[in-house]
C-alpha cells in the first residue's frame, strides 16, 4: 500500500511543479507585452527629446535668424502700416458752377482761380511756409505740389521745382503782360494756379513753378488725406 501512495504523491508534486512553471511563463509573457507597450509609448513621447542633436542645432539657428526680423517689424511703425493709409488719395471731382464757386471760395481765391489774377507777393499764406505736407487745388482738391519740391525763390510766392504728378497740371501760353508766359492750371478743374519759368534750381529740373497761395490748400504731413469729401 505504501509504494502506491508514494508513487501517487510524486505524480501530484510533479503536476504542481509543472503548473507553477506554466503560470510563471504566462506571467512573464504578459509582463513582456506590458513592457513592450509602455516602452513603445515612452519612445513616442520622448521622440522630440531624442532627435538628432544636429537637427536641434539647425532649429535653434533658424529661430535666432528669424528673431531679429520679428524685432525689426515690431519696432518699425512704418512697416506695420497699411500701404493704403500712406497713399495719397484724391477726392471725387464735382464740377461747380460760377455761382457755387463764389459761395465756396474767398474773394481772392475766386479772382485767382477763375480770373487768372495774381495775389500780392510776400502777402499770401504759403510763400514762407516751411512745414512738411501736401498742396491741393483749392477748387477741386486734386494734389498738386509737395513740400519736398518747395524751395525759397525769393520772389514772395510759393515756388516748386516740380509738381507732384506731371499729369496733375496743365499748361497754356498767355500774353497778359504783352510777352509770352507759360500759365499753369489744375488739369482736372482748369483753375488758374500761376506760371512756370526756366530759372529754377539747376540741380533739379531747372523749373520754377511760381504758384498763388490762394489757388491751393495746404495739408500737413500725416493729414494729406483729411480733405472734405
Amino acid at each position: 500500500m505504501m509504494p502506491i501512495v508514494s508513487k501517487f504523491r510524486k505524480r501530484r508534486i510533479r503536476l504542481a511543479a509543472f503548473l507553477s512553471v506554466c503560470g510563471a511563463a504566462i506571467v512573464i509573457g504578459q509582463a513582456g507585452d506590458i513592457r513592450r507597450v509602455f516602452g513603445q509609448e515612452g519612445k513616442t513621447a520622448n521622440s522630440e527629446t531624442a532627435r538628432d542633436p544636429a537637427d536641434q542645432n539647425r532649429s535653434a539657428s533658424q529661430d535666432k535668424t528669424r528673431a531679429p526680423e520679428n524685432s525689426r517689424a515690431s519696432a518699425d511703425p512704418v512697416a506695420d502700416q497699411d500701404p493704403d493709409e500712406t497713399k495719397i488719395k484724391e477726392p471725387e471731382f464735382r464740377r461747380k458752377s460760377k455761382s457755387q464757386l463764389k459761395r465756396a471760395l474767398t474773394s481772392i481765391e475766386f479772382k485767382v482761380t477763375q480770373n487768372a489774377d495774381t495775389e500780392p507777393a510776400f502777402r499770401n499764406r504759403y510763400w514762407n511756409n516751411k512745414k512738411d505736407g501736401l498742396y491741393r487745388c483749392v477748387v477741386c482738391g486734386l494734389s498738386l505740389f509737395s513740400s519736398e519740391t518747395k524751395y525759397k525763390s525769393g520772389t514772395g510766392w510759393p515756388s516748386f521745382w516740380a509738381p507732384i504728378e506731371e499729369d496733375h497740371v496743365g499748361y497754356k501760353t498767355d500774353y497778359f503782360l504783352f510777352y509770352p508766359r507759360t500759365e499753369v492750371h489744375c488739369k482736372r478743374c482748369s483753375a488758374h494756379l500761376g506760371h512756370v519759368f526756366d530759372d529754377g534750381p539747376t540741380d533739379t529740373t531747372g523749373k520754377r513753378f511760381c504758384m498763388n497761395s490762394a489757388a491751393m490748400k495746404f495739408y500737413e504731413s500725416g493729414k494729406e488725406n483729411d480733405f472734405d469729401e
